[in-house]
């Protein structure tokens, strides 16, 4: 009796592979069995045994050796074998039992997905993944498995070509199979296994959202799809070594909420958010920066303050806008012209702005133009004005505020010479400059509503032009109104309410023979408007 033993030597097995195409592919088999005692040499019968009972007669091998071994070349399949010896006479003794192997095929080389990738992937949901191998020498095909970790995906398939094609989702883990066979119902000495990973996009940033008032309580930000957690930095800014000082750090927060620590101080501060995923890259990060009071910020300090909203404007530039809507008085005296006219027109005035102010400080700036006009008998007169001026708060309490405007404005005014109803009229315009003073008095009643009063006075001292060419006689303009406030958003105001303008203007009459004028008579327009005013204000 004897007993075999089969390996299998890679090396020559790929050397052989080269030739595949042209011959049928080997392996390199040995066999090694106990030795007989008293024998000389050794006879070997291979047999191949085929599947398909109507194929060709298999062929039978034979071979001699002198040693308890043998090896050589057989292409893949099932095979029997008998083995006698021989003493030294040349007599041989009996066959043994036949006994059955099969002589595989190599293990599958697999190349990509390599072992242990990580697959890059920037689809959300699925990705297309290529799976291939090296060809096997005499595999006709070949068997290939894919499982997810979490047993969402099961795909196996038969397959001719070394190669496998399929869109598979992303942030999971895999394994692949994959095991050569031919058409003898022979396969692989083992199935090769693979693992790997398919990575998801990339986060999106989350958005942080900017709290509303000093008294911060929490900071809040949105939560993008497929987070697990985050990784949080609260910083504040150190006035000292104008660095930023790590205040927490926030390591696996799972929430979209952080409570802001009633203990930390106040000054500037500074969040870093990001946002972790398994089987995803990091987001990038998301930073805000804000202030947060210093001292009392107890609910009572905040409500004063969130009082105090509805008449503040935010740092930085803002823009306003008006229209006056009234019934205008217009008056005028012309010795000169041997003219006085009164009548009422339907009219009204834009206006727009530009301003910039800042929280830290009393002072800012605003410039107005506005464009005013009426209409008489079919005819539509218009006038502009141009203001400049400084502008300083004065606090009052916790809920009032002054703001005194100071600086000079351009204005011009119509003036009437004659029956405008009679078509015999004649119409001209007065310009002048001057200085200009105001006050608006602000209260807040609620964190929206808020109420206006305000002044302005406008000098004209110095001619423009006029319509003889004669000096500006100096003469007051003003204007009156009271409007409540609507703080619509941080950045939008909506005001609404009464007032009332006259614009009054003269200038020095020349006398003559043929005319009423004196010496130290002038010649006077006077525009008074009783308005219904709309009014907003808009910060950026």
């Amino acid at each position: 009796m004897f007993k075999y033993l089969a390996t299998f030597l890679l090396p020559l097995i790929l050397l052989s592979g080269v030739a595949a195409g042209a011959e049928p592919y080997r392996r390199l088999v040995n066999f090694e069995w106990e030795q007989i005692d008293g024998a000389k040499s050794y006879e070997i019968e291979l047999k191949q045994m085929k599947k398909d009972e109507g194929a060709a007669k298999p062929k039978t091998f034979n071979f001699k050796v002198k040693e308890s071994v043998w090896n050589g070349r057989l292409t893949p399949g099932k095979y029997m074998m008998k083995l006698r010896s021989r003493d030294y006479r040349g007599v041989p003794g009996e066959w043994s039992e036949p006994s059955e192997f099969n002589v595989g095929l190599d293990n599958v080389n697999m190349k990509s997905p390599a072992p242990k990738t990580k697959l890059a992937s920037t689809d959300d949901e699925k990705t297309d993944v290529e799976f291939k191998w090296d060809p096997v020498g005499g595999a006709d095909t070949y068997t290939f498995e894919l499982n997810s970790e979490d047993g969402k995906v099961k795909i196996n398939e038969t397959l001719k070509e070394p190669r496998f094609k399929t869109s598979i989702p992303v942030a999971a883990n895999y394994s692949w199979k994959v095991t050569a066979q031919n058409d003898e119902g022979i396969s692989s000495d083992a199935t090769s296994v693979a693992e790997f990973t398919v990575m998801g996009k990339a986060i999106e940033a989350p958005s942080i959202s900017k709290p509303e008032s000093e008294f911060v309580r929490d900071i809040k930000w949105s939560r993008p799809d497929h987070i697990k957690e985050y990784e949080v930095i609260v910083a504040r800014a150190n006035p000292a070594t104008k660095k930023w000082d790590v205040v927490k750090t926030y390591e696996n927060y799972t929430e979209d909420t952080l409570p802001f620590d009633s203990s930390w101080e106040g000054g500037k501060y500074q969040v870093i958010v990001k946002a972790k995923s398994e089987l995803r890259p990091t987001s990038p990060s998301s930073k805000i920066m804000f202030d947060v009071r210093q001292g009392d910020r107890s609910a009572a300090a905040e409500y004063t303050a969130l009082v105090r909203k509805s008449i503040e404007k935010t740092s930085g530039w803002y823009g306003i806008a008006s229209y006056l809507v009234t019934d205008m008085k217009f008056s005028g005296t012309n010795p000169e012209k041997n003219s006085q006219v009164a009548y009422d027109a339907f009219g009204g005035t834009g206006r727009l702005g530009l301003g910039w102010t800042n929280r830290k400080s009393n002072w800012g700036f605003l410039a107005i133009a506005d464009m005013s006009g009426f209409t008489v008998s079919g005819e539509v007169r218009t006038f502009a004005a141009l203001e400049v001026n400084a502008v300083y708060k004065q606090p009052i309490g916790d809920r009032a505020e002054i703001r005194y405007q100071v600086g000079g404005f351009y204005k011009e005014i119509p003036e009437t010479i004659g029956d405008p109803f009679t078509g015999t009229s004649e119409n001209q315009t007065i310009s002048a400059l001057g200085p200009h003073v105001g006050a608006e008095y602000w209260y807040s009643l609620t964190p929206k509503w808020g109420l206006q009063l305000n002044a302005h006075l406008y000098a004209s001292v110095m001619k423009v032009s006029t319509p003889n060419g004669q000096d500006i006689d100096p003469s007051m303009s003003t204007q009156f109104g009271i409007l409540g406030s609507y703080r619509f958003t941080e950045r939008f105001t909506g005001l609404f309410g009464y007032a009332r303008r006259e614009d009054r203007m003269s200038y020095k009459s020349v006398p003559s023979d043929t005319n009423f004028a004196l010496d130290g008579d002038v010649n006077e327009s006077v525009v008074v408007g009783n308005y219904i005013n709309f009014f907003a204000e808009w910060s950026f």
